[in-house]
C-alpha cells in the first residue's frame, strides 16, 4: 500500500467517478483502476461498489476512506513541517465559515495573522452552521467558524468570542433608539426579515422567542435571506425589522443607515466558535492559527 493508491482511492470516492478522479490527479483511468484493485486485493475486501449508475464506497470502503484521508493529511502535514523548519512559513489554509464570521470577523482576523506570516494564504468558503460542521468532519476544510454548536461527535467547537444580537430597524420607521420596546408586540406588529433555516443566528433567536412564549408561526416574515448583509440592506430600505449580529451591524449603525432597538428584555449573548476535527493530526499551520486565535480575540 502506498500514498498514490490512497490518493487515487480518495479521489474516486470524492468524485464518485474513476474518470474524474483520474483527471483530478493527472493519471490515466486504467492506472486509477489498477491502484484500487491492488488495494482491494491487499485488504481482501471490496472497497467500491461498481455499477452502471454510480460509484460508491462499501461499508468497509467508508471506513477506509476516513483513514486514507487522515494518512494523506498526516503525510502532507509532515512534509510541510519539514519545509518550514527555517521559520519562513508557507502554505494554504482552507476555511469553512458561516456568514457572520466569513463576512465580518475573518477579514480582520486574517489580516492580522497574514501580517505576521505573509507566506500563508487562505481559501474561505461560506456555508451555514450545519454545513460547516459536516465539512470539517469530512475534512473538506482545515478549520471552521460558526455562530453556534451542532451535534457532531467528530467535531470540537472552541469558543472564539461572544456578543449580543440586536434588533435593527430603518431610521424612517418612527422608532426611537433611546426607548425600550417589548419584544412580543414589536415582533408581531412589524414585518420580520429572517435568516434561512440552518443559520446559527436564526436558531439562536428562535430559541429565545420560544423562551419568551412568542409563537413563531404568527410572525409576519416577509423575506428570508441566506446572509446578514442582505438583511441589513433590506432593513435599511424599510422592508421590515430583523435580528442580526451586533458585530455585523455596528458599522451600519454608526453611519445611521439602521438603528438598534433597545428591548425591555434584552436578547441573549451569542457565542462564536472555531471548529476542528476531533482526534485528528492538524497541520502546524492550523496549530499556529489556533494559537493566534487564543491570544487575539476581537472583543
Amino acid at each position: 500500500m502506498d500514498f498514490k493508491q490512497l490518493e487515487a482511492y480518495v479521489q474516486v470516492i470524492e468524485h464518485a467517478s474513476f474518470s474524474k478522479a483520474a483527471e483530478a490527479i493527472f493519471m490515466s483511468q486504467p492506472s486509477v483502476s489498477t491502484y484500487i484493485t491492488a488495494l482491494e486485493k491487499e485488504l481482501a475486501t471490496t472497497l467500491i461498489s461498481r455499477s452502471t449508475k454510480e460509484v460508491a464506497p462499501t461499508h468497509a470502503g467508508k471506513l477506509f476512506y476516513e483513514n486514507a484521508k487522515e494518512l494523506l493529511a498526516l503525510k502532507h502535514n509532515t512534509v510541510e513541517r519539514i519545509k518550514n523548519l527555517t521559520g519562513n512559513y508557507v502554505g494554504e489554509i482552507n476555511i469553512l465559515a458561516s456568514s457572520v464570521p466569513a463576512q465580518y470577523m475573518l477579514p480582520e482576523i486574517l489580516a492580522d495573522f497574514t501580517n505576521m506570516h505573509p507566506g500563508i494564504t487562505f481559501v474561505v468558503k461560506q456555508a451555514d452552521t450545519h454545513e460547516v460542521s459536516r465539512g470539517i468532519a469530512e475534512q473538506k476544510a482545515d478549520i471552521g467558524f460558526t455562530g453556534g454548536i451542532v451535534a457532531n461527535n467528530k467535531c470540537e467547537f472552541i469558543e472564539l468570542m461572544t456578543e449580543h444580537m440586536v434588533v435593527i430597524a430603518s431610521p424612517n420607521m418612527g422608532f426611537v433608539d433611546t426607548s425600550k420596546y417589548a419584544l412580543e408586540p414589536l415582533i408581531y406588529k412589524h414585518r420580520f426579515i429572517s435568516r434561512e433555516k440552518g443559520s446559527g443566528t436564526r436558531a439562536q433567536y428562535e430559541s429565545f422567542f420560544t423562551e419568551q412564549n412568542i409563537d413563531i408561526a404568527n410572525i409576519k416574515s416577509c423575506l428570508c435571506f441566506d446572509n446578514t448583509q442582505s438583511i441589513i440592506n433590506a432593513v435599511a430600505s424599510g422592508l421590515g425589522i430583523s435580528i442580526v449580529s451586533e458585530y455585523a451591524a455596528r458599522a451600519f449603525i454608526e453611519r445611521k443607515m439602521i438603528i438598534p432597538l433597545q428591548l425591555k428584555t434584552p436578547l441573549p449573548k451569542r457565542t462564536f466558535y472555531y471548529v476542528l476535527k476531533k482526534n485528528f493530526a492538524h497541520s502546524h499551520l492550523i496549530d499556529m492559527l489556533v494559537e493566534f486565535l487564543k491570544k487575539n480575540t476581537l472583543y
